[in-house]
């Protein structure tokens, strides 16, 4: 869930919570108070009421002050901990076990839900030759690197896209498309994104290319077989020089 919702749902549950909470302590105190007081004045019975009245209502918005803190406290612990679980530490991007679990859901959704005109894409992206941008300017260099293709990615695909590093310098992006056509435009903006990615890491400009493979689902595939697919193309691509797309058969 995203975090922003997630936030505002926590807050009107809270105030719903507090508001229910002092209307049941102000009107249960109410009752027992009317309840014991028969044999008193009016003029007595006024004011005993009133101290019925204002003790609840001064004493259960303190307490619910209290709970909702704590509560508060609980909320943001959860969240750190769902982002922990879910997103990679270096790119914010989702995790493979986020795109895992994301993935399989939007599949199966798609069986059921998804337009006649719409399909469901993988692009499966992996760096050239990363490994020498390692070797020759360090890990700190490398890190740096994951990070910009990671916003180049962001940038350039579809604002409804579920974007995840697969872990090393694979990257994977899952959309919807109108076919085939769509999918290739959509790769090399993908692909021209991350070579006009321009990384500067202490003096050195660091310029890094990108090979994709493609696949677009089938109503027989899970998650592994559209994956497997996709990774059989990004082989095909590599193959074939690198820094470009292949879409699987």
């Amino acid at each position: 869930m995203n975090e922003d919702i997630s936030t505002r749902k926590f807050w009107r549950n809270q105030a719903r919570l507090s508001a229910i909470v002092v209307f049941a302590s102000v009107s249960l105190s109410l009752l027992l108070v009317w309840l014991s007081l028969g044999d008193l004045p009016p003029d007595g019975r006024v004011v005993a009421l009133w101290l019925g009245f204002a003790i609840p209502a001064v004493v259960s918005p303190g307490a619910m002050v209290y709970v909702t803190f704590k509560n508060l406290l609980n909320h943001r612990l959860h969240q750190r901990v769902h982002r922990l679980a879910n997103s990679d530490d270096l790119t914010g991007l989702a995790n493979r076990r986020c795109f895992t679990r994301r993935g399989t859901l939007r599949l199966a959704e798609a069986a059921h839900t998804q337009p006649t005109d719409q399909q469901t894409a993988l692009l499966l992206a992996d760096i050239d030759w990363f490994k020498r941008v390692n070797d020759t300017y360090g890990h700190e260099a490398g890190d740096d690197v994951l990070s910009q293709v990671a916003q180049a990615l962001i940038h350039a695909a579809p604002a409804d896209a579920l974007i995840a590093r697969l872990g090393g310098e694979e990257f994977t992006v899952m959309c919807d498309v109108s076919g085939p056509d769509e999918l290739n435009r959509l790769a090399e903006r993908l692909r021209q994104a991350v070579e006009a990615t321009h990384i500067v890491y202490r003096g050195d400009v660091i310029q890094v290319t990108i090979s994709v493979g493609l696949a677009i689902a089938r109503r027989c595939d899970t998650l592994s077989t559209f994956l497997s697919r996709a990774d059989k193309a990004l082989y095909d691509a590599k193959d074939r020089g690198r820094n470009r797309f292949a879409l699987a058969a």
